[in-house]
């Protein structure tokens, strides 16, 4: 056991007992402690449950190589992560390029279709003002959903009732996970979604750039089909 006088500069009366929390204090007020007194870290032991006592140094030694094993693990993790992120980015990207050189929405719905399937993902597309009955989505009918699910957010990820997946979905994956996302820019003019049979597939803290994106692109040519087709009418 080390003698606690061996403290060195700690101001303490010779007959006084110092306290797990000023020895503490102490150390971390002094970090250079150890540096003016190395034999007393040298001469530190702890008792280790599985190792019995062992010294401080090791102790520490010990402690950086799980910070080491922490952080590689943590960087593998960002890594994955970066190339599925730079993977995803890329089909997204393709399906925007594609998008820009349909003249319909029937060849829009076949690249959202194959977007899908890339993703393993079911998707939906529907419009207020459709004259097509598998398109069309009554706008008061999406009402409630807007308000319950999109009043303090742009875009809904999660799992929804029976009643709203079947809103949207001729037919929707069984305990599924959504993303849905209102199409239009002054007001909705439909919605967009992707449904997944996993059920924690999307979650509320995924980043959504890149459907948002998707969403952007697909009511702008919208517009512009509209527009272009009362210019030829």
């Amino acid at each position: 056991m080390t003698d606690v006088s061996q403290l060195g500069e700690l101001p303490i009366a010779a007959d006084a007992l110092l306290t797990d929390q000023e020895v503490a204090a102490y150390l971390r007020d002094n970090p250079d402690f150890f540096d003016r007194q190395p034999d007393v870290l040298n001469g530190l032991q702890v008792n280790h449950p599985e190792r019995g006592a062992v010294s401080l140094v090791e102790i520490q030694l010990t402690r950086l190589r799980h910070q080491v094993r922490d952080l590689e693990s943590e960087i593998r993790g960002l890594v994955a992560a970066a190339g599925k992120n730079s993977e995803l980015f890329e089909i997204f990207a393709r399906a925007q390029h594609q998008l820009f050189q349909t003249h319909n929405i029937y060849q829009a719905l076949v690249i959202l279709e194959s977007l899908a399937e890339k993703l393993n993902l079911e998707v939906s597309l529907k419009l207020f003002d459709s004259f097509d009955d598998t398109l069309f989505l009554e706008r008061k009918a999406f009402e409630p959903f807007r308000i319950a699910h999109l009043s303090q957010r742009s875009v809904y990820l999660g799992r929804l009732r029976k009643p709203e997946n079947e809103l949207l979905f001729d037919q929707p994956p069984h305990l599924g996970s959504f993303v849905v996302l209102p199409l239009g820019l002054e007001q909705p003019i439909g919605v967009l979604s992707f449904a997944s049979p996993d059920g924690g597939h999307f979650q509320p803290s995924m980043d959504t750039l890149f459907v948002e994106q998707l969403a952007l692109v697909l009511t702008r040519l919208i517009y512009h089909w509209e527009y272009t087709r009362e210019v030829i009418d």
